[in-house]
């Protein structure tokens, strides 16, 4: 029997389904910080042991993504490892609908001038030349960019799987000095730049261009999938450019179209038109 500290079967498992390293070390946590909250062993656990928890992190405030993410962490475990069937009984709070307040193109033009480092400024160019990942952008080999198709192979992303996407004709351009490289794109002590890296090269470079928004790489990603909607490319075609598997997860990225409001004029101005 397991205890609250060993949670080697579930790591197992994990890896072989090929989770990300992320959840492999995520969800083994959440399990333990719930067994440390109920002073029980894995086996002794009641479906009520697993609303008491839930209903202590509401009270304690925690986010419903956190919730949710508890939530599967002790579903895997129960369900998958254990075969325990404790969670069949039990909802959740849906996924928050928060407003995303996205760049517009000239923003984007201004975040990337402001970046002088030539190397920052094509892993920025990169990111919204082609809408990928942070996390992707910094495991891009050289040997990944095809210049002559215009496109870039991007390799075991989200949910490890292989995919295709445009690239630019000014990031081409810009990715010409580059070619002599053997292995990643974006060189670090570990072998490539970590994503937190990636987050302060973004972040200064706003506030170096006057910005007032809250500019993260996941913004360029939408802003990617948004300037495209705009010039009136089909979100099916958008949906296999970003790898998303379900179309609604694309439509939550390109609904951020604030530019077609301006040409809706409110009732209230009508009061005094005549």
């Amino acid at each position: 029997m397991e205890n609250n500290l060993d949670f080697t079967k579930l790591k197992q498992e994990l890896k072989i389904r090929g989770y990300s390293k992320r959840t492999i070390e995520t969800y083994p946590y959440y399990n333990q910080t719930f067994l440390q909250f109920c002073k029980k062993s894995p086996l002794q656990i009641t479906t009520q042991d697993v609303k008491n928890y839930l209903e202590f992190l509401i009270d304690k405030g925690r986010s419903r993504a956190t919730i949710r993410l508890v939530y599967n962490s002790l579903l895997f475990y129960y369900s998958q490892v254990l075969r325990k069937n404790i969670m069949k009984n039990i909802m959740i709070p849906k996924k928050d609908q928060k407003i995303t307040v996205g760049l517009t193109k000239e923003e984007v033009a201004h975040l990337i001038c402001a970046i002088k480092n030539p190397k920052h400024r094509l892993l920025v160019e990169l990111i919204y030349a082609s809408g990928i990942r942070a996390q992707e952008a910094v495991k891009i080999k050289v040997k990944d960019i095809l210049i002559e198709e215009r496109l870039i192979v991007v390799r075991a992303g989200k949910g490890n799987k292989d995919r295709k996407t445009i690239l630019s004709k000014q990031f081409i351009k810009d990715f010409q000095g580059e070619l002599n490289k053997e292995k990643y794109l974006f060189e670090g002590r570990s072998g490539h730049l970590t994503t937190r890296s990636v987050q302060e090269i973004i972040k200064t470079a706003a506030k170096k261009a006057g910005i007032k928004k809250r500019v993260y790489p996941h913004l360029l990603r939408h802003a990617f999938a948004t300037h495209l909607h705009q010039s009136k490319v089909d979100v099916r075609y958008i949906q296999k450019l970003l790898g998303h598997k379900d179309q609604k997860t694309t439509e939550s990225y390109v609904s951020v179209i604030e530019d077609e409001f301006k040409n809706i004029n409110s009732p209230h101005d009508q009061l005094y038109s005549k």
